[in-house]
């Protein structure tokens, strides 16, 4: 009981210190770097009002490493070890950072020292990995981990925008990946590290929520980056699965989320306008300035992240706790970033729809758009197999299995003339049509491989062959819908969601919401005009439809709600104002078209006829 006691207060003592030590070593930086010159002025950016200290960074690494080297000596082993990994890399960035964080070097010569660090992780222990059983080639480790390190490093130098944001959610990451490493097992060492880097990072946080008396500047914040992901690859122990990937991923979601959006939204910006900033230029649209926008509170932002941080942190439980049903895991996480992405990315997702318009206006930039379908489905069938092939043997794939599955299926779309459809304007024909191929090269696929390669799977993985026609099953279901899914997400974007994403960029008094009298032929026609091209004036919304027909009350109709009839108009309009009404539905009975002017023009309602007609003259032609 003793030693169990003594074990466990260790977990306690050691995080305790360091945020002791980091209280005490920070609340000396407060005092000694502005008189270095180590000062953050207001404006730009930045989001303070005065001057306020930055480098304090250097007091989280002197208390981290000072109690997890009194750890090593004690306890030596893994400990050791590890702080022997972490000290030669930390050295190197944190001297860089405090350099910056000084004179404001140039991100490329950042980005320089930062590939300089990645190869000094590598060198010091992740030089192998295998995917697959494959040995992965020592250049393709060292672009993994350079990768990983620099990704990882500037997630949480982006996010490191708000007083306390990044030292709070290095103290719920580590939180999140202490739990995860005592669950797995077998990794005592990295877990007591993430402790005392939080306690550090505790102690700090002390200073710098709001109202903060100093910032972690790049010193602490490229810092946070490092330990994360010198430890998350520690935990991949040189066999890259989806999990060993994912959980250290999830436990940092948030910077890394926010790095993700940052490098959308300024690669789609880039491209719109070839004057605007690069990918390494600062921008106030992070996920805390958006949300500061809206709060006004730095605090509650914070806070706000916070929360966010710990819904990344329980996907991480997810996975753990569905370890022996992953698959149900993996489809809750991709609808969780699904809606995260479709909730928090408003910019990126109207900037890339703008890209996509002006490139589908432009003929070869259309051509280009449509080329990439190939490529999307190829990676779509890997995803059917993978998942195909881990729910009949329990493994992540095969080389051999994944030739059989992948090429008669990939040479059934190439050579059926699929890849002609323009997709944003597709007909259901060319949909059945899709799905049907898809089913043909599937159906192959598994009959190629149950005659070729039975034998072998049989002997390898010990399938029989039930379980062997529910994984080609779940293949054939897989891949059709992914496919055709992702014909339909894209088909609905060109023809609805696109509009709605440039309505909701436009300030509130440019925008105009529009019902609709009439649910016929016409109204469907308007909606696809409308829909389908961007209005650079005056931006329309539909908000519902009025129609005399008492069987559509209450109803959808194109997307859209039937309110009730012109009889209603009065209690419709006070549900649910709006500022222009447009007429398609047939105008023949004049008392009611009488009635509607009426209503409009004593509420200062636009009114407006939608007519369709031939004409034996050219509409647009001029005398």
């Amino acid at each position: 009981m003793l030693e169990f006691l003594q074990y466990y207060a260790n977990w306690i003592v050691y995080p305790g210190a360091a945020a002791v030590f980091s209280a005490f070593f920070t609340f000396f930086a407060i005092r000694l770097l502005p008189r270095l010159g180590y000062v953050d002025k207001p404006g730009g950016r930045h989001i303070h009002q005065r001057i306020v200290p930055r480098g304090g960074g250097i007091a989280i690494i002197l208390s981290f490493f000072l109690v997890l080297g009194i750890l090593a000596l004690e306890q030596s082993g893994p400990v050791a070890e590890l702080w022997k990994r972490l000290l030669p890399p930390s050295l190197l960035l944190g001297g860089l950072g405090m350099v910056d964080d000084r004179f404001e070097l140039s991100s490329w010569i950042k980005l320089f020292v930062q590939l300089l660090v990645a190869l000094i992780v590598w060198s010091m222990g992740a030089q192998t990995y295998s995917v697959f059983g494959w040995t992965v080639p020592w250049y393709l480790s060292l672009t993994f981990t350079a990768v990983w390190i620099i990704i990882i490093l500037n997630s949480f130098n982006l996010i490191d925008g708000l007083d306390g944001l990044a030292s709070g959610l290095a103290i719920v990451s580590g939180g999140c990946m202490t739990i995860w490493f005592l669950l797995i097992g077998g990794h005592d060492a990295e877990a007591v590290t993430m402790l005392v880097l939080a306690g550090a990072c505790l102690g700090f946080l002390r200073y710098n929520f709001y109202p903060a008396r100093i910032f972690l500047g790049d010193t602490g914040s490229t810092f946070l980056g490092l330990i994360f992901a010198v430890i998350g690859l520690s935990t991949i122990d040189h066999a890259v699965t989806a999990t060993s990937l994912l959980l250290p991923l999830l436990a940092i979601g948030v910077p890394l989320f926010d790095v993700i959006l940052a490098i959308w939204r300024r690669s789609m910006r880039k491209l719109l306008d070839p004057h605007a900033g690069g990918i390494m230029d600062g921008d106030q649209d992070h996920l805390h300035h958006r949300l500061f926008k809206k709060t006004h509170k730095q605090a509650t932002t914070a806070l706000i992240m916070y929360l966010l941080g710990c819904g990344f942190a329980a996907g991480v439980l997810l996975l753990l706790v569905f370890r022996t049903a992953a698959a149900i895991a993996y489809i809750i996480l991709l609808l969780a970033v699904l809606l995260a992405i479709r909730q928090l990315a408003g910019v990126e997702l109207s900037d890339s729809a703008r890209l996509i318009q002006n490139g589908l206006s432009k003929p070869r930039r259309g051509l280009l758009i449509n080329l990439v379908h190939p490529f999307i489905d190829f990676a779509l069938i890997g995803i059917a197999f993978l998942t195909a092939h881990w729910c009949a043997t329990d493994e992540i794939g095969n080389l051999k299995i994944f030739v059989y599955c992948f090429c008669p299926l990939a040479l059934v779309l190439c050579f059926s003339g699929i890849y002609r459809v323009y997709w944003l304007r597709a007909g259901v024909n060319d949909y059945c049509r899709l799905a049907l191929l898809i089913l043909s090269g599937t159906i192959l696929s598994s009959l190629l491989l149950f005659c070729g390669s039975y034998e072998y799977i049989a002997d390898s993985f010990g399938v029989g062959i039930r379980q062997f026609v529910t994984g080609s099953l779940l293949f054939i279901t897989l891949a059709t819908l992914l496919i055709v899914s992702e014909r339909l997400i894209i088909h609905y974007a060109g023809w609805f969601w696109f509009h709605e994403l440039y309505v909701q960029r436009q300030p509130p008094e440019l925008q105009r919401k529009l019902v609709i009298y009439g649910g016929g032929l016409k109204c469907r026609v308007y909606i696809n005009c409308l829909y389908c091209a961007k209005k650079a004036d005056n931006p329309e919304r539909i908000v519902g439809i009025i129609d005399d027909d008492p069987a559509l009350h209450g109803l959808h109709i194109y997307g859209f709600r039937v309110f009730g009839g012109s009889d209603r108009l009065e209690q419709i309009h006070a549900r649910h104002p709006f500022g222009k009404l447009l007429v398609t539905a047939h105008t023949g009975n004049r008392e009611r078209m009488s009635r509607l002017e009426t209503f409009c023009r004593e509420r200062g309602i636009e009114l407006r006829y939608l007519r369709i007609d031939e004409s034996a003259e050219d509409p647009g032609a001029t005398a």
